[in-house]
């Protein structure tokens, strides 16, 4: 999810508010003040993405000290505040309430904090730094899992295990912390489409998370997925085939209390529902989409 940034604002011009003209956060945060943190993703290797072009950098805490007092003009009403980068989480537990404390020094209306993560950035924090972070304000992880598919991820060079990522999730829900799935319909390509839609199915179902952030595969230009595509190693779906896909993975789906939303549908559409009582409607809206496809 994209929104323009802001420049102007930057009251010392050595530290601008914001580094790129478009800043990357979930759909959901779209009321949140977006305080930046990062730049890029510590992994930089997955086939499909296109953050390995944008470098990788952790701002130091003076820079966002900087940041943190320009945004306070900005934010003022705002109760939650999102962290900028493609996993801000990675950083040590330690430095990370060092940026909470400086959120509240500038805004201390703040009541909720949020970020990007991996499930190796989760995992690499003990249980009582999470519960920690818990009480100091983070109240949620958007994570992007992509699939429920191990061969998939894989393939992909995704670098993290089903089993790691149901194993973060049981800490996660332990510590208070909240966890919002990125999916990726077509990920699989033709060769393994029914399987992704599967697998992805059964690890929600499992892990049950709170919302559930489902994109279409966008094969951006200079990615090892790119190459794979032009040598004809992986098939793209169709929008109708990614729809399907789509399909057998919410026919499947036994979640208890999650926010669903689909804002890449034929590439036009957005589906949103509440589940599971708006779960007949989703499904219904996907096939009376199959006439357009």
């Amino acid at each position: 999810m994209t929104d323009p940034a802001d420049n102007t604002s930057s009251r010392n011009p050595e530290v601008p508010l914001y580094s790129t003209q478009e800043v990357y956060r979930p759909v959901f945060e779209e009321k949140s003040a977006l305080l930046e943190v990062q730049v890029g993703c510590s992994w930089r290797r997955c086939k499909f993405c296109d953050f390995p072009h944008d470098g990788y950098r952790m701002f130091t805490l003076d820079e966002i000290d900087a940041k943190a007092r320009q945004l306070a003009v900005l934010a003022q009403g705002s109760r939650r505040l999102f962290l900028l980068g493609a996993n801000a989480f990675h950083r040590p537990a330690r430095e990370l309430l060092q940026i909470f404390q400086i959120v509240y020094k500038y805004m201390p209306w703040i009541e909720e904090i949020s970020m990007y993560a991996r499930y190796t950035d989760v995992m690499e924090k003990t249980d009582q730094e999470l519960q920690l972070l818990h009480e100091c304000g983070l109240v949620e992880l958007h994570i992007g899992m992509e699939s429920g598919y191990q061969k998939l991820l894989d393939y992909m060079d995704k670098g993290v295990s089903v089993e790691d990522a149901k194993l973060a999730c049981r800490r996660l829900r332990a510590a208070g912390i909240v966890y919002t799935f990125t999916m990726i319909c077509g990920l699989g390509g033709q060769n393994m489409s029914v399987e992704h839609a599967y697998y992805s199915a059964l690890f929600l179902n499992e892990t049950q998370p709170k919302r559930l952030w489902i994109l279409g595969l966008l094969l951006w230009p200079n990615t090892p997925l790119a190459t794979l595509v032009e040598r004809g190693e992986f098939k793209q779906l169709s929008l109708k085939q990614r729809l399907e896909e789509l399909g057998r993975m919410v026919d499947m789906l036994q979640l208890d209390d999650c926010q669903f939303v689909d804002s890449t549908v034929l590439n036009k559409y957005t589906l949103r529902a509440h589940l599971p009582e708006e779960l007949p409607q989703l499904r219904g809206a996907i096939q009376a989409l199959m006439w357009e496809a």
